[in-house]
């Protein structure tokens, strides 16, 4: 960067301090360096691809709201947040640490995702929880250096310090989390979600984290990852106006044009025991995507199980569905659910399944 940068409203995101997260003071107003990326409808799965890139664009971008390298020998003011700055020849070193922290930390992030994605929990097991150790380690060590990135650091630091921080296990860790939702680059907000779901701190106000499943104008990586994080939070004993919200964002997910998000509908829905979403469900069967048939299977049988009064319309919703459902790759499925809703089993015997349901109210 040349010369002087003044912050404007345009590039102003609010900065939680290391201070403010201990003592609970409202954030101040910071600068960011960087312009975000545009978004982008580009699906990722967990963790945004360019995550060892780290922070080495401090070099070129200060990430700490501090000051730039004088040109030709003269000293250069840095319009900071707090007004102008002296040039300070240190600030090269605190880059220098905030990059190698949120390097190191990334070697270990993409190591985590690896296993999670490709590994096998019963094999892999031990490995996980040595690394997710190691990242707790590393993480509660630089704590106040990390949640300084996530408030004012480039992009592609801040995606790092928010999948990062969900490791700490420090509930303080929530609030800039939380924060991060409002950040202007897609990649951060799905990185921060996924940082609440690895916290999994009961106190997420659900809400916020729906919203951001229900926004159809976010792309895939940051619904897939805000369901991840309803679900690793918890949806039982819900406030009124949090039950409300995750019903919403899950029968919108349900309804979606992406057959990656409709199955976490489902699941949801199933979770909070949504007895009206039952007709949503039972047409849901017939989708012709089978994990989506498979996954309304599912939260039907759920549902009817957990609230017998819905049993009768659950178990006619998946007799019916015997008949039409992919017979290789949905109704075993199906079969299979319809025994553990009525707590029998009729085998692959139609009519005697079809008589069961009619019985019932």
């Amino acid at each position: 960067m040349e010369g002087k940068r003044v912050a404007t409203a345009g590039n102003v995101r609010p900065r939680i301090t290391p201070e403010a997260m201990v003592a609970g003071k409202k954030p101040r107003e910071a600068s960011s360096c960087s312009s975000p990326p545009p978004r982008t409808q580009t699906m990722r799965f967990l963790l945004n691809g360019a995550l060892c890139a780290a922070a080495f664009a401090l070099a070129a971008c200060n990430s700490s709201g501090g000051q730039q390298a004088p040109a030709n020998g003269q000293e250069v003011e840095w319009i900071g947040p707090d007004g102008p700055e002296p040039y300070d020849p240190n600030i090269t070193k605190d880059r220098r640490l905030a990059g190698d922290v949120l390097a190191d930390v990334d070697k270990s992030l993409r190591i985590w995702v690896n296993i999670t994605l490709t590994g096998n929990p019963a094999k892999d097991g031990s490995t996980l929880n040595i690394v997710e150790a190691d990242l707790r380690r590393k993480v509660r060590a630089k704590l106040l250096v990390i949640v300084e990135q996530l408030e004012t650091g480039p992009p592609i630091n801040r995606q790092i310090a928010a999948a990062a921080l969900g490791f700490s296990g420090d509930p303080e860790t929530l609030s800039p989390l939380l924060a991060a939702l409002e950040d202007d680059s897609p990649d951060v907000v799905a990185n921060a979600l996924l940082g609440l779901s690895v916290l999994a701190d009961p106190d997420t106000p659900r809400i916020l984290v729906a919203a951001e499943l229900e926004d159809v104008n976010q792309p895939f990586n940051v619904r897939s990852q805000a369901a991840r994080a309803l679900r690793a939070v918890g949806l039982y004993d819900l406030g009124e106006a949090d039950r409300a919200a995750v019903i919403r964002a899950a029968r919108a997910a349900l309804g979606d044009a992406n057959e990656g998000l409709r199955p976490t509908g489902a699941i949801i829905l199933a979770e909070v025991v949504d007895t009206n979403s039952v007709p949503e469900l039972a047409r849901a069967l017939m989708d012709p995507t089978p994990l989506v048939a498979r996954a309304a299977s599912r939260a039907l049988a759920r549902i009817g199980s957990v609230d017998r009064k819905f049993e009768g319309q659950a178990a006619r919703a998946l007799t019916a569905a015997l008949e039409v459902v992919d017979e290789d790759r949905v109704r075993p499925a199906v079969l299979k659910d319809l025994q553990a809703l009525a707590g029998k089993n009729y085998g692959d015997d139609v009519e005697e399944w079809v008589r069961y349901a009619q019985k019932l109210p």
